[in-house]
């Protein structure tokens, strides 16, 4: 009888020991309790994250972070600001995802191919370049063949003007690149002069009438209310012998506009933190590029309720 009881008893006990695991794991987590409390390190919505970012995108992108950071109040986007190597910081691990301007360049989309664990690369928004002249040129649009031409040195100048002076901001290396590659041209073949920074750029570009710049449509419109409005102007360009078109968002997005360029955001896929912003990038993040003066690259769709 002893022996059966004991039998009983050690069966009770090996059912109680599988059961009450087993019972654990398939009941729906107490909010008190969620099951992301026991995953350390980041998670899609929490943590830190270092994002190098071309410096002509540290406006829009602090604006992406912030508001980020205050729906998803456990989640910090730290921005590294660059001149002209987001990717190479990338590259070397010193940041986590990488927002730059236009597409990669040949030696940077070479060294991205030799990753043993590949990065994405996620469009987000439309940008442009502009060409930005004194108020005094007579001249009302251009084309990308005069653009080519006078960034390349060839071009003698307007009629009653003097010879035209292409200038660059010189603290932002990545538009030289993408200036060369909307123009097609060698960056080697490139000729311009290089102002220290835009504020330095605008003032040649008020003083100089001579003067023509290169800068993206963000710059521009910063310039613009900031007291410039008076001395400088963007001119519409055309292509292939085109109509004329001014660089708006509205342009931009539907593809108008013959400058223009895809902002990219390159990240570790398997960074959960990384991955999370991408995706606020794609949704949430599309109105508030339009806030950074340039456009959506996905048209959000807007639900209208009728009464």
């Amino acid at each position: 009888m002893n022996h059966r009881f004991r039998d009983v008893v050690i069966a009770l006990l090996l059912a109680a020991g599988i059961a009450v695991p087993v019972w654990f794991w398939m009941r729906t987590p107490s909010p008190e309790n969620p099951l992301t409390s026991a995953i350390s390190g980041p998670t899609p919505i929490s943590g830190t994250l270092a994002v190098a970012v071309d410096r002509s995108l540290v406006p829009v992108a602090e604006i992406q972070a912030k508001a980020f950071s205050e729906q998803y109040p456990k989640a910090a986007i730290k921005l590294s600001p660059e001149s002209s190597r987001p990717v190479l910081r990338l590259l070397e691990r010193r940041v986590e995802a990488a927002l730059i301007e236009g597409a990669l360049s040949a030696r940077e989309d070479s060294l991205l191919s030799t990753l043993k664990r590949p990065l994405k690369r996620q469009p987000v928004a439309r940008n442009a370049l502009v060409f930005v002249v004194n108020r005094a040129n007579p001249v009302r649009s251009v084309s990308v063949a005069v653009l080519k031409a006078v960034f390349e040195g060839r071009f003698t100048g307007w009629q009653s003007l003097g010879k035209i002076v292409a200038c660059l901001d010189g603290s932002n290396l990545r538009a030289r690149a993408l200036l060369s590659e909307l123009l097609l041209v060698s960056p080697d073949s490139l000729v311009a002069s290089a102002e220290a920074d835009m504020p330095r750029l605008l003032e040649r570009l008020r003083k100089d009438r001579n003067a023509a710049a290169i800068m993206t449509l963000p710059a521009y419109a910063a310039a613009l209310r900031s007291g410039y409005a008076d001395s400088i102007e963007a001119l519409p360009v055309s292509a292939n012998g085109g109509e004329s078109v001014e660089a708006s968002p509205e342009t931009l997005y539907t593809g108008e506009y013959p400058l223009s360029t895809d902002i990219i955001y390159l990240y570790d896929p398997y960074n959960p933190l990384a991955t999370g912003f991408g995706a606020w990038l794609a949704k949430e993040g599309q109105k508030l590029f339009e806030r950074g003066d340039m456009a959506p690259y996905e048209q959000l769709v807007r639900t209208i309720i009728l009464n």
